[in-house]
């Protein structure tokens, strides 16, 4: 982690320019850029207009706040604004944390609806880079077309990751210096295929309401650990039940109650275990469900999650969901290969399959039934 700097773009002045393709855009030039680009959109890629509609915050209504709505996960998705500091702080901890200068190349691959999106063009804005835009749907390499640029930094979920170094594990090494992922849980056959690629890859850990990211832990090569490591001056504590408490001096609201379960080793180090809302109890035994699913993640051919239910003997046991309108016949298929990650108490005792989950606006299961 490089050393905390003093930045050539002030807070008040952090929006008056974007760099895009080695182009510099003054602030009306690049809301005007991005209104004609909306306006040729073909009528799937809402994904421009979420682009546009950020722009114009950040641009013509004076970037003093953007608005950001949560995944809605753990309940319904709640709005909120965001003031230029807490996002302008933000992006300086994320050049802190890797390094990021003046013109350095990145890419953006997310969709805007979410703060991950608009994070990658805030720190454009905010750290003064240069911005490469694609579609954030389907495969990263073929939306990448003949663009061979390396970039020095970007932003993806697992999935995007997971199908580039399917495609062309070479080229994302060539392309890709350094790769943050986000937006869901990074699986045990994600993390073994990434052992020995050349690209460094990290995994963050954030929320809409910290502004992305506010910790980190390597995924891959040397450093890679289960742990989590503060960033900046965020500091970490647990409450009476275990959950997560996040300290973000550089934002506005300073504490941040989370329902995610940790084991916490200091105040500035952690491992994930899951979220409180999840959690089975099950014979005195507590087991997580996304610690589950990092191993089952590749090896059960279906989207899936794993969820408690009644049980008298043990109080609850575990369940699996399968999304799929196969035939019973293949439950047994997916329990023996159970068999092969997972301890006994672990095993689902009871298998359902429903034709489609439900899922949020932003595409995260809903674990219901």
């Amino acid at each position: 982690m490089s050393a905390k700097r003093t930045y050539a773009r002030t807070i008040e002045r952090a929006f008056d320019s974007l760099k895009l393709d080695g182009v510099q855009l003054g602030r009306l030039e690049a809301w005007a850029h991005f209104e004609r680009w909306e306006k040729k959109r073909q009528k799937t890629e809402t994904w421009k207009t979420d682009l546009k509609d950020l722009m114009l915050e950040l641009t013509l209504l004076g970037g003093n706040a953007i608005g950001a709505t949560t995944s809605g996960t753990t309940g319904p998705p709640k709005h909120m604004r965001i003031p230029r500091r807490d996002l302008v702080n933000s992006a300086r901890l994320s050049a802190d944390a890797f390094g990021l200068g003046e013109d350095d190349r990145v890419l953006l691959c997310l969709p805007c609806a979410y703060i991950a999106g608009k994070m990658m063009v805030v720190r454009a804005m905010a750290l003064g880079l240069d911005l490469h835009i694609i579609d954030p749907r389907g495969s990263v390499l073929d939306n990448l077309g003949g663009c061979r640029d390396r970039f020095r930094f970007t932003a993806m979920v697992p999935l995007q990751l997971h199908r580039a170094i399917q495609e062309d594990k070479a080229r994302v090494e060539e392309q890709f210096h350094t790769i943050l992922l986000g937006g869901g849980p990074v699986s045990e056959v994600l993390e073994e295929d990434l052992q020995g690629l050349k690209t460094e890859v990290f995994q963050g850990y954030g929320s809409t309401e910290t502004v992305t990211h506010v910790a980190l832990r390597k995924v891959n090569g040397a450093g890679r650990s289960r742990m989590y490591g503060a960033l900046g001056k965020v500091t970490f504590a647990q409450g009476e039940d275990n959950c997560l408490l996040v300290s973000t001096p550089h934002l506005s609201r300073k504490q941040h109650r989370t329902n995610d379960l940790v084991e916490l080793r200091d105040d500035r180090h952690f491992q994930w275990l899951g979220r409180i809302d999840n959690v089975i109890l099950s014979g005195g035994k507590k087991i997580f469900p996304e610690s589950l699913e990092t191993r089952t993640a590749g090896l059960i051919p279906y989207p899936h999650f794993f969820m408690a239910f009644p049980e008298p003997a043990l109080g609850e046991a575990v369940m699996l969901v399968l999304e799929t309108d196969e035939g019973p016949e293949m439950i047994h298929n997916v329990l023996d290969k159970l068999l092969t990650v997972l301890e006994i108490h672990e095993m689902p005792r009871r298998v359902t399959a429903l034709r489609e989950f439900k899922r949020t606006v932003s595409g995260k299961v809903i674990r219901q039934l």
